[in-house]
């Protein structure tokens, strides 16, 4: 089950290496243009292994497109990524 996050639980989980998130968005594959784009309109989410993943529009054509950033790599931030996501199934369960 996927959790969407916001931008800055994404800066909380990668710590110092949020300074290469830009590179990240820059960096990302389109199928359908065979070529490396930029992700555009995209949301966060953090799925069932708490890596996040994103996913938005290529901005080169506008289909899908997705990245996933590794967590499990680095114990704090998989720490992070975990907590974030139970405090957000906890308070939308009160909605």
């Amino acid at each position: 089950m996927e959790v969407e996050i916001e931008d800055f639980d994404v800066e909380l989980i990668m710590a110092n290496d949020y300074q290469y998130f830009s590179m990240i968005l820059d960096n990302c594959y389109c199928g359908n243009c065979g070529d490396t784009t930029t992700i555009v309109n995209y949301k966060s989410y953090l799925d069932n292994t708490n890596d996040i993943i994103l996913k938005g529009k290529c901005a080169k054509c506008g289909e899908g497109v997705r990245r996933c950033i590794e967590t499990g790599a680095d114990r704090n931030s998989m720490k992070i990524a975990r907590h974030i996501k139970s405090v957000l199934k906890i308070s939308r369960n009160k909605k």
